[in-house]
């Protein structure tokens, strides 16, 4: 299933999307890894599922001067 996570990146990458389009890609495959990883080990820490739009908007707020 990575495997075709990972295929799916690399066409849209190939095929010429937009670089905006290859980050929410590669960041939603990347969340799909560490939700499998978390479910095949229980007890461990697992990371908050966050939308990329929500990563992105807290990527903002800390590149603005002042904060």
């Amino acid at each position: 299933m990575i495997n075709r996570a990972l295929a799916v990146s690399a066409f849209l990458l190939l095929a010429g999307c937009s670089s905006e389009a290859a980050k929410r890609t590669a960041y939603e495959s990347l969340q799909y890894k560490a939700q499998m990883d978390c479910q095949e080990h229980p007890g461990s820490a697992c990371p908050d599922k966050k939308s990329y739009d929500d990563y992105q908007r807290s990527l903002d707020k800390r590149s603005e001067p002042g904060k």
